[in-house]
């Protein structure tokens, strides 16, 4: 019963994450007229706030120095701070400048990569599923490129700096919210500086032509919604099947695809039908191992 509710949980903790990024792109929409690396910087700085704080309230036994004393840790701390801060900045890059269909496309080929540079870091095996996979979400993306005459260049930045971000978290056998906690840390001198230099030259937030209190509101938002999905994210992950999270991860892309052609109204023609069928394609041939594993296990005997 206690394993029931802890998976009952973990369920509802990765649900809500995915929900919420899947909305995420309508949040981050209302901050229309300010500048990307802007909102990066304050989300940054946000994100920073709250991890104190909950490092505060619930961490108090962590050990933030030991980590330190390993050079191959900081050198993956700033690369993952490096490649995490890319994937915002393609991420918003994506909403600003009304392009969230492709960053619906870098979602759903994100986890293929990941198995990609995986065999690449990790030697590790590649099924055929996974290499057919690959081939699908590839030929979808060149169908995509042929069609429109233009390379999804947001969107498969999304893809390859989440990849490499996840990579790069996989090489660290660290604590995930202290390897957030320094991730943030080393962002935060550029953040807090490129902040200081837009006020000081009359371009910032506060030094704008009109200061509108509900923006700073939403900037801080932004920065408070990252860190409350890390951790329902590394709480849920932790309570039920990889598998099941592995599936559930597709409700983002899902939704954001959704917003950008029902609600954003962004171009949804044959070519995208034709390369989005690709890369659908690909996610379901992907999942087969995963599916015939969890059945197996399913029906196994003495699993009842």
């Amino acid at each position: 019963m206690k394993h029931q509710s802890e998976s009952k949980k973990g369920l509802f903790y990765i649900l809500a994450v995915f929900i919420i990024w899947g909305l995420l792109p309508a949040y981050w929409k209302l901050l229309r007229g300010v500048e990307p690396v802007m909102i990066l910087s304050y989300r940054v700085i946000w994100a920073f706030i709250v991890l104190v704080i909950l490092m505060v309230l619930f961490y108090k036994q962590v050990n933030l120095t030991a980590p330190l004393k390993d050079r191959k840790n900081i050198i993956l701390f700033i690369l993952a701070a490096l490649s995490l801060f890319s994937q915002w900045f393609f991420y918003i890059l994506t909403i600003v400048t009304n392009h969230i269909l492709e960053l619906s496309l870098g979602y759903y080929i994100y986890p293929i990569i990941v198995v990609v540079l995986s065999r690449i870091f990790f030697r590790e095996k590649m099924c055929g599923y996974t290499a057919a996979a690959f081939l699908l979400a590839f030929a979808g993306v060149i169908i995509l490129i042929f069609g429109y005459n233009s390379v999804p260049v947001y969107g498969l930045g999304v893809a390859l700096s989440f990849a490499l971000y996840s990579t790069v978290k996989k090489k660290l056998k660290v604590d995930s919210i202290v390897s957030t906690f320094y991730e943030m840390l080393f962002l935060l001198p550029f953040a807090v500086g490129y902040i200081i230099y837009k006020e000081f030259t009359g371009s910032g937030v506060f030094s704008g032509v009109e200061f509108n209190p509900g923006t700073f509101a939403l900037l801080g938002g932004g920065g408070v919604l990252t860190c409350i999905t890390l951790l329902l994210f590394a709480s849920g992950a932790r309570r039920i099947s990889f598998t099941a999270v592995g599936f559930l991860q597709y409700i983002s892309p899902t939704m954001a695809l959704v917003l950008a052609v029902a609600i954003y109204r962004e171009s949804f023609g044959a070519g995208n039908w034709i390369s989005f069928g690709f890369i659908w394609a690909a996610v379901i041939v992907y999942s087969i191992p995963a599916v015939r594993a969890a059945v197996l296990k399913r029906f196994a005997p003495g699993t009842e």
